[in-house]
């Protein structure tokens, strides 16, 4: 059972990191992101949220040329 647990608490963090890194490369606020990534119910919601999201890197490029 303590394996099982740790396996799920290795995997929280793992998206966790996962959607800091997202949030970073889109260009969208890391800290908020990353919060509402820690939260358990929210983790998987706010990963595939950001995978969607369009890219403000780009889309701030294309408006300054």
């Amino acid at each position: 059972m303590f394996q099982f647990i740790l396996f799920l608490s290795m995997v929280h963090c793992l998206i966790t990191i996962q959607c800091y890194r997202c949030a970073k490369q889109k260009g969208y606020p890391t800290k908020l992101f990353t919060v509402l990534g820690f939260v358990p119910y929210f983790n998987l919601v706010v990963w595939v949220y950001l995978l969607f999201l369009p890219n403000l890197m780009s889309q701030s490029k294309l408006s300054s040329t």
